[in-house]
């Protein structure tokens, strides 16, 4: 295991904080274990992360793509 401070330059989670430890190998947030793969991954992928949950869409996306229910249109006679 090779423990190197995490290079992205990039990514708001290594520069404001936020970071989370790896789902794989388990290493501390802003580090990387170079013979991990999900750590290579989020330290050279963009947009992939050490730590993306399975659980199914956020709850803010839930409300984005919840189905809009359609109401009939209504026709006012003059």
């Amino acid at each position: 295991m090779k423990k190197v401070n995490c290079p992205q330059t990039k990514c708001i989670y290594n520069i404001f904080g936020g970071c989370k430890p790896c789902k794989q190998c388990h290493i501390e947030p802003n580090i990387i274990d170079e013979d991990c793969d999900i750590c290579w991954n989020c330290s050279n992928d963009l947009g992939i992360l050490r730590w993306e949950e399975d659980d199914g869409p956020k709850e803010k996306e839930k409300e984005i793509n919840k189905p809009v229910e359609e109401k009939p249109m209504e026709l006012k006679v003059k």
